[in-house]
């Protein structure tokens, strides 16, 4: 087998993986079945699947290796390290914690409370055709009016997957969305962030005597301040896999990298050496690991992990 050949397999076998994790599965299952039959494929699978359960890290070309590089002076430019997956961006409850069927409530102020707990990322089927996912340390209320859901994100953010009309309160900014997909942070302060991953997307906001509408298109994001909407962007690469514990970043510095893992512990990364931080990250990372995710750091960029008194876990050069 050529080198070329090998690295396709994995590829398609990367596809597979984040597709079978997704909520098109049982429809798959046929045509699935019908690409692992061949042994070659089959072993490859497998051994994706054997290597997502041991390590914390994932990534394109070798899936259980982490690629860092601490300058393009000294390493050279960031290895294309990606898990393969358009599909994963809408992964659903990959590592959920708990999944909750709402019984629909009617009448005004009365609805459902859902709150995931620090490190937890939670799915909730609130009908057959209306599923939200939210990520750590997020509140979420929701109701229904008819056969309209109606949502308010108290804290946190959220993806939402619906097939019926929905409406979504986050301080300032209500989005409307048809049917399709999308994510809703509150950011702290009064910024709220949307991003579309398809369907159509809409978000209002504004005073009662001025309100504004944008549409979002699938693959950008909005931040809305105060309710006044900002310039369309592409959205992030690294946040289209969160729901399955996931982040993927490509040459992020490793502090802005351990700040986004620390929202989902209360066992926090920290470093020794502030220096430390410059170093850069590309890859993969399922966060929601911190332990593994200090070990495989450590080990990638030969830095000593230690725990502190208060447990929290120390990264240090190893001459330190």
């Amino acid at each position: 087998m050529t080198v070329g050949h090998d690295e396709h397999l994995r590829q398609e076998a990367a596809g597979w993986f984040a597709r079978m994790r997704g909520p098109g599965a049982d429809a798959a299952r046929g045509e699935f079945d019908a690409w692992r039959a061949d042994p070659l494929r089959q072993e490859t699978y497998d051994r994706l699947v054997q290597r997502f359960d041991d390590s914390a890290i994932l990534g394109h070309s070798r899936l259980s290796e982490l690629r860092l590089r601490t300058s393009a002076a000294h390493r050279g430019p960031p290895a294309a390290v990606w898990w393969t997956a358009a599909a994963a961006g809408l992964v659903l409850g990959a590592v959920a914690l708990s999944q909750v069927v709402l019984t629909p409530r009617t009448g005004a102020g009365l609805g459902e409370r859902y709150v995931s707990a620090r490190g937890q990322i939670r799915t909730v089927a609130l009908a057959r055709d209306v599923t939200v996912v939210l990520d750590t340390d997020t509140v979420l209320t929701a109701s229904t009016a008819g056969d309209r859901p109606r949502l308010v994100l108290e804290r946190g953010r959220i993806r939402v997957q619906s097939e019926r009309p929905l409406e979504v309160q986050a301080d300032r900014v209500r989005v409307n969305a048809e049917r399709g997909a999308f994510d809703l942070r509150r950011q702290g302060g009064d910024e709220v962030e949307v991003a579309t991953l398809r369907g159509d997307v809409r978000a209002e906001g504004g005073g009662l005597l001025q309100k504004t509408r944008t549409r979002i298109e699938a693959g950008q994001r909005m931040i809305l301040t105060g309710g006044r909407a900002g310039a369309a962007t592409p959205a992030p690469a690294r946040d289209r896999q969160w729901p399955t514990g996931l982040l993927v970043f490509d040459g992020a510095r490793l502090d802005q990298v351990i700040a986004e893992a620390n929202r989902y512990s209360v066992r926090k990364i920290r470093l020794a050496d502030p220096a430390l931080a410059r170093l850069q990250v590309s890859g993969g990372l399922k966060v929601t690991d911190p332990d593994g995710l200090a070990r495989a750091l450590g080990a990638a960029l030969g830095l000593t992990v230690s725990s502190a008194p208060g447990g929290d876990l120390v990264l240090a050069r190893t001459d330190a």
